[in-house]
């Protein structure tokens, strides 16, 4: 009996002390590389170094007899000297094979049900689409300009979308304004797409508004409609009455809506990746980048407090507009599933007998639609991004309404007086001020932008627009030149581009006659010339930068003429002074470091040489012990720099 339990305590002691090795070794050979690994990287290439130590140092000494204390000596540094070496070409090969991933990266355990839960509806979704896929001639269709690009593709599409609903039928309207994008004839179709959406359940949207608001219904609202004004996929509105009898209009979120985009846009992520591995017209569209934009844009609508920011943004600078109202959304009974906002009795200007109605000419209409946006713009940096037909109401007096401020665009004053310049670029149909004005909205891009190539390409493409900078093609044909020249257009250009088509469409359906081209050129002369570059304040505005420096140049003038005429003035250019001199730095530290290490290796080889040659036993020894101890630095000192470049740490890192 006690000769059983001696047994177990021997196994369970011999296995823990493999352990603590194992762990020892494994956080050595990390310290030794200057990588940081996971725990079980380091136990796996310590496994491998303890098996490989234990193999070799076997062969090694083979059935020798241990005959005193050198001879454990010899065999307990040998048996090291082989498991850290090995444990440390284990680990580069590891993190050359997986490569570590980033400190900054913790591990994150999901509830195990809930995943399971999420990972069941993900693909119970997909199952549903692709069954509605099949049942609509979608599946099996391939995503090429002969697949989906055909009226037979595009109306499979958007059937498919329509039975899917949701917020895919969302995805699909917004993919509808993707003219940069996506073929006309998807973009027709999908403009199309009928949100089929029941409302709420009464009780659920007072449910809903009372937990935002803290409070009862009665304590902001002398009259709630039951009834739902309109549904979509997103949230409900309903027509209400506020306590000082100003009638407004609720938009209430729909509960779980956040799980259910996520969960869509996960399947559209997903479906969009297949297609871009499998589709070279894909590729070149960019489906899987322009459906994370479409998730993204989502995901930023499901926060009413943006649309409430963004509203404001807008009413603060367009509250004078002729024939253009804001309508006021009210901050202070508004949270991010609840958004109030001042009801507008008005109609879709798609409805050509509310237009028809107003008396007021629809070229009139237009005029002061375009003005508005023109000015949002070019003088605010702010503007509606999404102008579809639906967002804008006019009344029987003619008055126009910007409504749903979910999608805005904000333009920086960088890329603002780069837009002013190119439009009065196109304006002037001067190809040189246009690409200065690209150069500007690149930003650090510009810089390796090749001016003269890119006059020719945008003197070609002023053949194919015939307005001003606000002709529907002209952003596009900016766009299309950007990435000819291998640089990717900002993102503040993509989205102004988007929604000037998307008011180009807009236009036309209130007066089927105008063009937004040649309309916004006339007005931009007055708008843009005439205030913000007017050539005189442009000349006052760049003498106020400037001045520092003008006032300090004849000061400096002087003092370099004194040096000159004394001989001591100097021209001295340092290449390396900056990040380019601390990288070469590293690199030349890192070559000596792997130079010595090289050099270490060969004489520990000498020295195990000539410990075999030696005929002085206690002599060889020393000899061997050093030579080991050498081997294994040197094979540190070489690994280490390996590590670091499979690894591609910073390279201002230390070695």
């Amino acid at each position: 009996m006690e000769s059983n339990q001696t047994d177990w305590f021997s196994v369970v002691l011999g296995f823990a002390t493999v352990l603590v090795l194992l762990v020892f070794i494994g956080w050595l050979s990390g310290r030794i590389l200057g990588v940081k690994r996971g725990f079980f990287r380091a136990m796996l290439a310590g496994l491998v170094g303890f098996v490989a130590g234990a193999t070799l140092i076997a062969i090694q000494f083979g059935s020798n007899e241990i005959k005193d204390l050198s001879d454990i000596w010899a065999l307990g540094l040998g048996f090291f000297s082989y498991v850290l070496v090995v444990t440390l070409l284990a680990s580069v090969a590891i993190d050359a094979i997986a490569r570590p991933r980033s400190q900054r990266r913790r591990l994150r355990i999901p509830h195990p049900i809930r995943w399971i839960r999420e990972r069941l509806a993900i693909a119970s979704r997909v199952r549903d689409i692709a069954t509605s896929a099949r049942r609509n001639g979608l599946a099996g269709r391939r995503i090429t300009t002969a697949g989906l690009s055909t009226p037979e593709g595009a109306r499979a599409l958007r059937r498919t979308l329509e039975d899917a609903g949701g917020i895919l039928v969302k995805f699909g309207q917004i993919a509808s304004t993707r003219e940069d994008l996506l073929p006309d004839i998807v973009t027709i179709e999908l403009g199309n797409l009928r949100a089929s959406v029941p409302g709420l359940p009464y009780d659920e949207v007072v449910a809903v508004i009372e937990t935002e608001l803290h409070a009862p219904l009665s304590d902001f609202f002398t009259y709630f409609d039951s009834e739902p004004l309109a549904a979509a996929s997103i949230g409900v509105t309903h027509r209400a009455t506020l306590l000082d009898g100003r009638e407004v209009i609720v938009k209430v979120q729909r509960p779980g809506v956040e799980q259910t985009v996520r969960r869509d846009g996960r399947v559209l992520i997903w479906a969009a990746d297949q297609l871009q591995r499998r589709s070279e017209s894909a590729q070149r569209i960019g489906v899987g980048a322009l459906a994370r934009e479409l998730v993204s844009g989502i995901e930023e609508e499901l926060d009413f407090t943006r649309e409430l920011a963004n509203n404001q943004a807008i009413r603060r600078t367009r509250s004078d507009d002729e024939g253009v109202y804001i309508p006021e959304v009210f901050t202070d009974i508004s949270t991010r599933r609840v958004l109030v906002m001042e009801e507008v009795n008005g109609k879709p200007v798609s409805d050509t007998a509310a237009v028809a109605v107003t008396g007021v000419p629809p070229a009139t209409l237009a005029g002061n639609l375009l003005d508005s946006f023109l000015a949002q713009v070019l003088t605010d940096g702010v503007y509606h991004a999404d102008p579809h037909p639906g967002n804008v109401l006019v009344d029987t007096e003619g008055m126009l309404y910007f409504i749903d401020f979910g999608a805005v665009g904000y333009l920086d004053p960088v890329t603002l007086e780069g837009l002013q310049q190119l439009a009065i670029g196109f304006s002037m149909r001067d190809p040189s001020v246009i690409a200065r004005g690209v150069r500007r909205l690149a930003g650090q891009a510009g810089d390796d932008i090749d001016i003269a190539s890119m006059e020719f390409d945008l003197g070609v493409a002023l053949t194919d627009v015939q307005g001003g900078g606000f002709d529907p093609n002209a952003l596009s044909e900016v766009v299309r030149v950007l990435n000819r020249h291998g640089i990717a257009a900002p993102q503040a250009l993509t989205v102004l581009a988007r929604a000037v088509l998307t008011l180009d469409g807009t236009l036309r359906m209130i007066d089927h006659s105008f063009r937004m081209g040649p309309a916004a050129s006339a007005r931009m002369n007055n708008l843009v010339i005439a205030t913000e570059l007017n050539p005189r304040d442009q000349m006052m505005g760049e003498l106020v930068r400037a001045l520092p420096v003008l006032r300090s140049m004849p000061q400096l003038t002087e003092d370099i003429a004194l040096q000159a005429r004394s001989g001591r003035l100097t021209l001295r250019v340092d290449r390396w002074s900056g990040s380019d001199g601390h990288r070469l730095d590293q690199w030349i530290s890192r070559i000596l470091f792997a130079t010595i290490g090289a050099v270490g290796l060969v004489a520990s080889a000498m020295l195990l040489i000539a410990a075999g040659l030696s005929p002085n036993e206690q002599v060889a020894i020393y000899l061997r012990i050093i030579g080991f101890v050498g081997i294994v630095l040197s094979t540190g000192m070489q690994l280490r720099v390996v590590a670091r470049i499979v690894s591609r740490r910073d390279p201002n890192d230390e070695i």
